[in-house]
Parts: C-alpha cells; sequence; structure tokens
C-alpha cells in the first residue's frame, strides 16, 4: 500500500493542477491519499469531495498555525500504516509530466532493501533542474542546499545517484523508517517538529542514512515540475525562525554530516547507483 500525505493552504489550483497528474502515476498502484486542508476555507475540501474518489481522505482542519512536521506525522498518524507500506510526502505544488515517475521511484525501494529513501529529479516551470539531490559545502557553513540548482537538465542529471539526503518535496519511504526518525515531544513521531518548515526534510534523511544505515537515492527518471515552495512565498513563516533552525540543525548534525558538493561536481560518476 502506498499512502500519500498532503498539506495545503489555500492551493485549490494547485491542487487541481496536481491531481490529474497524479492519478496517471497511481494506475495498478494500490493507494490512499491523505489530504490535510489546513482551514483556508477556499474550496479545497469541495474540490477533494467532487473527486468521489474513496482512496483520497480529505481532511478539514481547523487552522495553518501547525509546521509542515507536525502536519506530515499528522497525517502519518491518520493513515494508520503498516510497516511496510511505502509513505509518500508529497507538496501540492507539484505537476506530474508522465506517468511513470513514481513507478520508477517504488521501483528503486522494493527491489533494494538497503534503500530507505527514494527522492526525485524536479524541474523548474522552465525546465531547468530545481532539485538534482541534497548536497552540502563548506562555503555554505555546511547547510544543505539543492544540487545543480537552476542548471539544465541534461542526461547526468536522469541518472540515479546516493545522497545524503533529498528534498521532501516528493520523497518516497517506508512506515517503518518514517516512525523512527524522531520521537517528538507531541507523541506524533516522524519529522523532527524541532525544526519550524526549514531542514525537516534533510534530517529525515539523515537519521534514516546514518542513524538506520539505509542509502538515500536520487532517481533521476522524473520527469516532474515543482513550483518551490509556493505557500512560503506567500506567507514566509520559515524566515522568522531562520536563527533557531540553522542552530538546532548544526547542533544535531553538523559533526555527521559529510562535504560533498566538490566531490559531485569533481566526477559525474560519484556515488552512480545501479541498483540492484
Amino acid at each position: 500500500m502506498l499512502r500519500i500525505l498532503t498539506l495545503t493552504y489555500k492551493g485549490k489550483d494547485k491542487l487541481q493542477s496536481l491531481y490529474p497528474g497524479l492519478m496517471n502515476q497511481l494506475s495498478d498502484i494500490d493507494y490512499k491519499w491523505y489530504i490535510k486542508e489546513n482551514g483556508s476555507n477556499d474550496g479545497s475540501i469541495e474540490l477533494i469531495e467532487s473527486w468521489n474518489n474513496p482512496n483520497i481522505i480529505g481532511i478539514n482542519y481547523p487552522h495553518n498555525k501547525d509546521t509542515f512536521s507536525y502536519g506530515c506525522n499528522f497525517l502519518f498518524k491518520e493513515s494508520s500504516p503498516n510497516d511496510d507500506d511505502l509513505i509518500l510526502l508529497l507538496n501540492n505544488d507539484i505537476i506530474f509530466k508522465d506517468n511513470k515517475s513514481l513507478k520508477n521511484m517504488i521501483s528503486i525501494i522494493d527491489k533494494d532493501s538497503s534503500v530507505g529513501v527514494v527522492g526525485a529529479k524536479l524541474l523548474f516551470e522552465d525546465l531547468s533542474i530545481a532539485h538534482a539531490g541534497v548536497v552540502f559545502s563548506k562555503f555554505s557553513n555546511k547547510l544543505p542546499m539543492h544540487y545543480r540548482s537552476k542548471e539544465k537538465d541534461d542526461k547526468e542529471s536522469c541518472k540515479n545517484r546516493e545522497f545524503q539526503a533529498v528534498t521532501g518535496a516528493v520523497l518516497l519511504t517506508k512506515a517503518k523508517y518514517y516512525k523512527n526518525i524522531c520521537k517528538n515531544k507531541d507523541q506524533l513521531n516522524g519529522l523532527d517538529n524541532e525544526l519550524i518548515w526549514c531542514f525537516d526534510d534533510v534530517s529525515a534523511c539523515l537519521s534514516i542514512k546514518y542513524e538506520m544505515k539505509k542509502k538515500i537515492i536520487y532517481c533521476g527518471n522524473t520527469n516532474i515540475v515543482h513550483n518551490e515552495s509556493a505557500t512560503l512565498k506567500t506567507n514566509p513563516v520559515n524566515k522568522l525562525f531562520s536563527n533557531h533552525n540553522v542552530n538546532y540543525f548544526k547542533k544535531k548534525w553538523d559533526s555527521v554530516i559529510v562535504v560533498d558538493k566538490e566531490l559531485y561536481q569533481k566526477s559525474n560518476k560519484y556515488l552512480l547507483y545501479k541498483g540492484k
């Protein structure tokens, strides 16, 4: 079973764009899609209900005060997954441009038990690269950055690679890994709720890689457009907690992170993933 977790706020238009492409991805896949609508009253819940799909569960939440981590953990608990169920974190500002991207991602984690997370190549609307993995550089104070962001898409970005982290905009894992990422004080375990709209996805990957000893794989064989951080552009709450997030993230992971941006730049064969 694939359980898809999506948060949305004033995102009716984004859900309308996401829906048809996602449905094309899900043919022959046993799935449930959980959507937490954070009290925007923009017709999103009515749109979800109009799809008349018993596999799509819209939750009309009363407010938009929760963090990304809390929202995803809330949906994870609501979904009541079995340990081997697949969990897909999926932003509302995603558009699938083919019918096989998710199947290609699922194939990686299904065939290789050493893999704990699969991320995706994401493109901007102008088809330049938005995300081709997450890297760390000494010149950015060892903070995460999207590899090759705004560069031209090419054959190298289509190759699967191992990274320390991938973005949570389209992130596939298993329930048994997700629930053990972090034991939160609020008892909704999973993503670290101390990280406020920033670094929570990267921290999750680092936990699965370094604490659970599983590989983080970037799948380059996808065709997905991401209107990056569309919600945060209209409500940049993450900037209010920038210092807290940086200090907390570095305290938790600075001694573990490997500076690797230059290693990927030096060789296009670095950590290529051949699969099983």
